[in-house]
């Protein structure tokens, strides 16, 4: 499990809002979850997540990571996220962005990704 801190500040719309380079202890494993959390849930509006694959130039979610509004996990969303499976395994190397499609009013965002080795 990987869980990368992205803000403590109100959440803003865009691409790349945080970068993360996979390690070599994950070369040739799979993304097979992927999660957010907001210590301060949205009033207004569904945080919308991307995890983007800049390496490959690849969305590793066919389904958007949402989070409901005065919700502080995507434990719960209506729409759970979903993974590409044509475009879950990383190398070591690959750089990882978090692209922030819709912001809502949340304030901080910590995303979980769950990785699993393909021999498991």
């Amino acid at each position: 499990i990987v869980q990368l801190i992205v803000t403590d500040t109100l959440l803003a719309t865009g691409d790349s809002q945080f970068h993360f380079f996979v390690p070599p202890e994950l070369d040739s494993w799979d993304l097979v979850d992927a999660d957010a959390a907001n210590p301060t849930p949205s009033t207004t509006g569904n945080p919308t997540i991307q995890i983007r694959n800049v390496t490959t130039a690849a969305d590793m979610l066919s389904t958007k990571i949402t989070i409901d509004t005065a919700e502080k996990t995507s434990y719960t969303a209506a729409v759970p996220p979903v993974i590409d499976t044509a475009n879950d395994t990383v190398l070591t190397g690959n750089e990882l962005v978090v692209d922030i499609d819709s912001a809502g009013s949340a304030q901080g965002l910590n995303i979980i990704l769950q990785f699993r080795h393909r021999g498991a």
